[in-house]
């Protein structure tokens, strides 16, 4: 019978040693993403010559044994192929496992980064993944955006949306029609403006927001002005805004009591606990528990006992 071709070189972890009475024990292996690449390129070496040499006795069909070598050739760019990026389906999906280094400016459909990744330029993708840890030198663009890994992007960010489980740094805006933030994420640049924006997690933003929606869960230090059509926040941990100016704003105390600290909120109908402000404006104002105000603008006002203002005024005309 023809010899059968190797199978590529078994992965790291896999490795085993027999242990006391006949036992098999599992070795943890700790082997750098260029170490493996070596190991694989001296086994493939010393495969191929040990093929090489069984073909051209088995067959002496010129042919068949060309068919064979392709064949190796195949499975060992399978194995390969599973280290640093792998770009495939004719260039419409990019896949980083181990480490590797993508230039930037290529469209791809899909974008997953599952080891350490670098993006030399611009992240363009209609839907990014990642998981592992990877660096965008420029901007990022698309539909989706999903970082349960850490990521960090040094210029804007403009998707559809925006979602990170993990931790994001991003050096610019971030424009999308919806962000989410369950993890960490710190914003450096002028603005954040989205339809719905939800954070859970702890956000750092340099500018403003702007959106219809916002929603916290979380803790927040913002730059500027939160503008929104309905904010609703549960105060976990200490959190700061200058402003915020909506419609209808309900911010409660979470179950970890929680404080926010503004300068202004603005509102027509406006519930508060647990903040701090310097002005309160609306139609109607409600401070809940553990408010402390020093002026109080509305024609409706309710006041907690254990909440205090200085001055209440009548509510000014523009």
């Amino acid at each position: 019978m023809p010899p059968e071709p190797p199978a590529p070189p078994a992965a790291a972890d896999s490795l085993r040693h027999d242990g006391h009475a006949g036992h098999a024990t599992r070795v943890q292996v700790k082997i750098r993403n260029g170490d493996i690449g070596a190991m694989i390129e001296r086994s493939i070496e010393g495969a191929m010559q040990q093929v090489a040499a069984g073909l051209e006795a088995a067959f002496t069909n010129k042919e068949e044994a060309q068919r064979r070598m392709e064949e190796v050739n195949a499975r060992i760019r399978e194995a390969m192929g599973k280290l640093g990026p792998r770009i495939e389906e004719g260039g419409r999906t990019c896949v980083i496992r181990g480490s590797g280094t993508v230039v930037g400016g290529q469209r791809f459909e899909e974008f997953k980064c599952a080891g350490s990744g670098r993006v030399t330029g611009d992240l363009v993708a209609d839907e990014a993944h990642i998981s592992g840890a990877c660096v965008v030198e420029g901007s990022c663009s698309g539909k989706e955006f999903h970082a349960s890994g850490r990521v960090d992007i040094a210029k804007d960010v403009a998707v559809q949306e925006f979602h990170v489980s993990g931790k994001a740094n991003i050096g610019g805006d971030v424009r999308a029609q919806e962000v989410s933030v369950s993890g960490s994420a710190r914003i450096g640049g002028a603005v954040l403006d989205a339809q719905d924006v939800s954070f859970a997690g702890a956000v750092q933003i340099g500018g403003g927001v702007k959106t219809q929606s916002f929603t916290s869960r979380g803790e927040f230090q913002i730059g500027g002005t939160i503008e929104a059509e309905d904010v609703d926040i549960r105060l976990v941990g200490t959190s700061k805004v200058p402003s915020i100016k909506a419609q209808e704003i309900e911010i409660r105390r979470g179950e970890r009591k929680g404080e926010l600290t503004a300068e202004t909120i603005e509102g027509e109908e406006v519930y508060l606990e647990a903040t701090r402000a310097g002005l309160v404006r609306g139609h109607s104002v409600r401070l809940g528990p553990y408010c402390s105000v020093h002026t109080v603008e509305a024609e409706d006002l309710e006041v907690h006992e254990t909440s205090t203002f200085k001055e209440r005024r009548a509510p000014s005309r523009a």
